[in-house]
């Protein structure tokens, strides 16, 4: 089985020198889009530009405070419209991790939530995943056969420092009832280019499927499409309509038609 080695990050690695990042040998990364407030990550435009300039193919996650329907619907949305903003389409990762915020709110409750949070961001067109540490999948926190989208889960099997060449055996790899996506194998590792330890991930996809290709209606470099509004419906309105636009990919502007 093809294995690909990458690292995920955050604010928390400080800034990075992506050039010697991918000279160590990393194939991906996948980048943490917004914060509990809901504001970007303080790195993130950084991180994509350099992923970009060097070729890296990345995705992004969302560590997930929501604990209602209405909560998961705000996340994804911060998420998607950062995405958006960004020119990005590309796998988003819903982090279920947090024993706070989650894990009281039992089974039925979280596996609620976290379908609306799939709802949102599958009918915006882009591709959802999972992650969660394995104990979260022993424990049972939320009903796992209800999500049909990548899987990518934690386990640290051998502790100390790691590099990028350092690739565990298969023998450790998460047994989840199904086929992984990625495996997060530790939280310590060493690569050129970071000053901080970080986390370091196998991906048993090729790195390219981490990033989705325009919709087949999109019409690359097309000429900008303007939507037009008139005195019968409001500023807000015209807004509302071209954020649908943008979702169909159609790019445009907002002025009154005189």
């Amino acid at each position: 089985m093809d294995k690909y080695v990458g690292i995920d990050v955050s604010d928390a690695q400080g800034v990075i020198d992506w050039g010697l990042v991918r000279k160590d040998g990393c194939r991906f990364a996948i980048l943490r889009s917004t914060r509990h407030s809901g504001k970007p990550d303080q790195q993130f435009t950084a991180n994509l530009r350099g992923c970009r300039e060097q070729g890296i193919p990345v995705a992004v996650y969302k560590y997930t405070y929501a604990k209602t329907v209405g909560e998961a619907v705000v996340e994804a949305q911060q998420v998607l419209r950062l995405l958006r903003e960004h020119n990005l389409r590309c796998k988003i990762f819903w982090d279920v991790e947090d024993k706070e915020y989650l894990h009281p709110l039992g089974r039925e409750k979280l596996t609620e939530v976290i379908k609306a949070t799939e709802r949102t961001i599958t009918g915006a067109g882009y591709e959802f995943g999972i992650y969660v540490g394995l104990y979260v999948y022993k424990e049972r926190w939320f009903d796992f056969t209800q999500f049909a989208g990548p899987l990518w889960t934690a386990r640290y099997p051998v502790s100390g420092v790691k590099t990028l060449a350092d690739i565990p055996q298969e023998k450790y790899k998460p047994d989840m009832g199904r086929g992984l996506y990625g495996w997060q194998f530790t939280s310590t590792g060493r690569v050129k280019g970071i000053k901080t330890g970080v986390d370091l991930d196998l991906l048993y996809e090729a790195p390219a499927s981490l990033e989705q290709s325009p919709p087949e209606e999109a019409i690359p470099n097309q000429e900008e499409r303007f939507v037009f509004f008139s005195e019968q419906i409001s500023y807000v309105q015209a807004q509302h309509l071209l954020e649908t636009a943008n979702q169909m990919r159609i790019k445009g502007k907002v002025f009154r038609e005189v």
